[in-house]
């Protein structure tokens, strides 16, 4: 999803992970001031033991708070953007501007009076963030992470019942996702692990909150997930007591608010983070947003089957809801480190954008091979002048990477 590397060419990198303060950390309000370096594993141990807790996510636990919230992660509790609370920035004219009620001196006020530009700033070229202002999850007397099984069979039904549980879900409950929905071609095999199984898919979501609260939710949902034809298991775990050898156990970190590397490292089948491209198998991603309906869920499965068939490549699509209207889609492409196989990985990308673009799903993050052409492409007569006249006031000689979604120049 870029990484380190530019959109085009000839650019010099600007490279920010050395900035590592945490500028503030107010434990009585419940946020933080912090630079981009800052990683989740320093902020994690910051709260440890305290009434507040991080809304992580499943990536790499040194991996950037700053970096992974200005370009819409997803957490384990909410959408990383709801944690976002004001920005600095550096603008291309070498002047500094504050939002959302962050101050020069590393307080945060809360939402003040007049225009906010905050999330002008989110997937944009308009300045170099070099602070972010953070609000922490209040840390609950309880979690528990509930984890249901189903055939593939029951897609249909499991979809309508995820549309209305997601319509109806209340603060304490974090991201409810619907997810390891495997896509596998006979050609794509090689690409997935062999503990896969592609006639199975899961449901998942943490409850937080007090015992009684959390144990009456729980029951809830298991009544409501248990109802659907086609259950293959349901498991409710208690995440403060779950034994490291359970397969879950990484996911029940994640609802505690404790960043791991075990996810990640299990799944590409490493021992440290740093060998990720040594790995025999890599991934590439495509993230397109899809309403909150059935049809429109099963549609986008549908679409992605189509071209997985057609290109020979697997994917495992995830489905998280971010609120009552909306999901994002996170779907896994796969592929062994070898020249064809990657082409045909890159071929898939391409053409699933295509086809999510005329369906009505465009992406809500992208890559560097389609990010120039994400806000032309989303209609044959949308323009983007007036960003292009933001770009033109905040960075006039183009100089922050050039060619990242605002390209005046095109």
């Amino acid at each position: 999803m870029g990484s380190r590397h530019p959109v085009f060419d000839g650019c010099t990198i600007l490279d920010l992970s050395r900035m590592t303060t945490i500028r503030t950390a107010d434990l009585d309000r419940g946020y933080a001031v912090v630079e981009p370096g800052v990683t989740q594993r320093q902020l994690v141990e910051l709260l440890d033991g305290t009434p507040w807790m991080l809304n992580v996510t499943s990536g790499c636990a040194d991996a950037s708070l700053v970096g992974n919230t200005i370009e819409r992660g997803d957490g384990t509790i909410r959408a990383r953007v709801e944690d976002l609370l004001g920005l600095e920035v550096v603008l291309g004219t070498g002047e500094i501007m504050t939002t959302g009620g962050l101050d020069r001196h590393g307080g945060w006020s809360g939402t003040v009076a007049g225009p906010d530009l905050t999330r002008a700033f989110l997937q944009s070229n308009l300045g170099v963030v070099t602070a972010m202002a953070i609000g922490f999850v209040p840390r609950p007397e309880a979690v528990t992470l509930v984890n249901a099984t189903y055939a593939k069979t029951a897609l249909a039904e499991v979809v309508d019942t995820v549309v209305r549980v997601g319509r109806t879900r209340v603060a304490t409950h974090g991201m409810l996702r619907l997810k390891e929905l495997f896509v596998v071609p006979a050609a794509g095999r090689a690409a997935i692990a062999d503990t896969a199984d592609p006639d199975l898919f899961t449901v998942q979501v943490p409850l937080l909150g007090s015992r009684e609260a959390v144990w009456i939710a729980e029951n809830d949902m298991r009544d409501t997930l248990g109802r659907v034809d086609g259950l293959v298991s349901y498991r409710s775990l208690d995440t403060a007591t779950t034994p490291i050898t359970d397969p879950l156990y990484p996911r029940t970190l994640f609802a505690r608010g404790i960043a791991s590397c075990l996810h990640l490292r299990q799944s590409l089948g490493i021992d440290e983070c740093a060998r990720a491209d040594e790995a025999r198998i890599g991934w590439l991603t495509f993230l397109p947003v899809v309403p909150l309906q059935q049809h429109a869920l099963c549609k986008a499965v549908e679409l992605f089957g189509l071209e997985a068939e057609r290109h020979g490549v697997a994917g495992m699509l995830e489905f998280n809801v971010i609120s009552p209207h909306t999901t994002n889609m996170v779907a896994q492409i796969p592929f062994v480190r070898e020249p064809e196989a990657m082409e045909r990985a890159h071929a898939l990308r391409h053409a699933v954008r295509r086809v999510f673009l005329e369906a009505g799903f465009p992406p809500y993050r992208s890559n560097i091979d389609q990010m120039p052409w994400e806000l032309v492409d989303r209609s044959g007569t949308y323009r983007d002048v007036p960003l292009e006249g933001l770009k033109r006031l905040f960075d006039p000689a183009d100089i922050i990477s050039p060619g990242r979604y605002l390209v005046v120049n095109r």
